[in-house]
């Protein structure tokens, strides 16, 4: 075996020793001699592995003793741990979530996936504080957690499990959502996309295809996240955040809608809080004798499958969730080594898509319209 290899085999064998618990900060790493032994290798191969592992922060040399696991070495146990409450119902975190199996995979790490999978966002927000117990108990290194959603108070909820974790000084960086601890957001690291700026380039493009009359539709107890979204559709279409703009009703709920979407001065555009509720809206509007985008533009927020199997397809913004879930691991990663950092929250890119849902051209074609009948 070339000498290179051999390098990286001692190496990643001590690093996983050291997760594993078999080098303590009692208990030093074999010698280089021993190494050479073991291995049959170079002296020059043996102190190389040795130097790598200072250098990533694993180990430290001591005068006479030997060398040692560092602090942080120890902290680092090998499991990571993620609480995602959304991965039974949605698409967008099932990519997500195997985005950072596989970059905790490459690194040497295990993703311990909290079992979350109850039908109602009550039932969840039980699980998720059962999860974080035992993650606690099982002394992970540190957690990624998507916070929760749904309920009536779950900012309340989702700080509780924080503070679990802050307790046992497990880092935690947060993704998708945020939270906010009064005015002010907590002190975790936040990764995800800019909502406010999502929603304001949805309605800027509502505003740019004519529409006159455009509602945000929600539903009860939504996340943070799509009041921001809200808060950004407004904000592009000059107009208030509150019951004239917004519509908070299920999808599907013709009883509420019915009354809206029949009125002679309906809203003639729909900004929903998501794709997945964009595609049942718009079997609703079917329902109500309304096509789209001939009546009614419609977009969504996501990017995720049904928006293209919609028909039309929806006009939406992209969520980058490979690139979410990169930039939230390294996060952690950094955090586990350095946890004086200060927090940080990141915001990714999220382009809007444009599609057949807003009626591309549509506007051209109302213009095309009107000189024709100034020419007549």
């Amino acid at each position: 075996m070339k000498e290179q290899s051999k390098y990286r085999q001692i190496f990643e064998a001590l690093r996983k020793s050291i997760r594993d618990g078999v080098y303590t900060g009692a208990v030093p790493l074999p010698s280089e001699e021993a190494l050479v032994r073991k291995y049959k290798v170079s002296r020059i191969t043996a102190v190389r592995a040795m130097e790598e592992l200072v250098r990533c922060g694993l180990v430290y040399r001591k005068r006479g003793a030997g060398t040692f696991a560092t602090k942080t070495a120890s902290l680092e146990s090998g499991r990571l741990g993620l609480i995602m409450p959304s991965l039974a119902v949605g698409e967008v975190f099932p990519v997500m979530c195997q985005a950072l199996m596989s970059c905790a995979r490459k690194d040497g790490y295990s993703l311990v996936l909290g079992d979350i999978s109850a039908s109602t966002p009550s039932k969840r927000a039980i699980e998720a504080g059962k999860v974080a117990r035992a993650f606690v108990e099982q002394h992970v290194a540190g957690v990624i957690f998507q916070p929760l959603a749904f309920l009536r108070t779950p900012e309340r909820v989702t700080r509780e499990i924080l503070t679990l974790f802050d307790n046992a000084e497990i880092p935690v960086v947060l993704i998708d959502r945020s939270v906010r601890s009064g005015r002010e957001p907590v002190r975790h690291d936040f990764v995800g996309i800019d909502n406010v700026a999502a929603g304001r380039a949805l309605g800027e493009h509502m505003m740019n295809q004519g529409a006159k009359r455009v509602r945000f539709l929600m539903r009860p107890n939504c996340a943070a996240v799509i009041q921001d979204r809200l808060e950004g559709a407004a904000s592009a279409l000059g107009l208030g955040s509150g019951k004239d703009f917004k519509i908070v009703a299920c999808p599907d709920d013709l009883g509420a809608l019915g009354p809206i979407f029949r009125k002679r001065n309906r809203p003639d555009a729909v900004i929903c809080e998501s794709d997945y509720v964009a595609a049942v809206f718009r079997n609703t509007l079917d329902k109500l004798g309304l096509s789209v985008p001939g009546d009614v533009l419609l977009a969504g927020f996501d990017d995720v499958r049904c928006a293209k199997t919609t028909f039309p397809q929806l006009t939406t913004i992209h969520q980058p969730c490979g690139d979410i879930a990169l930039i939230a691991y390294l996060t952690l990663r950094e955090r586990i080594r350095n946890p004086g950092l200060p927090p940080r929250h990141i915001y990714l890119p999220a382009p809007l898509v444009i599609r057949e849902s807003t009626g591309a051209g549509r506007l051209e074609d109302v213009k095309t319209a009107r000189r024709s009948k100034r020419g007549s």
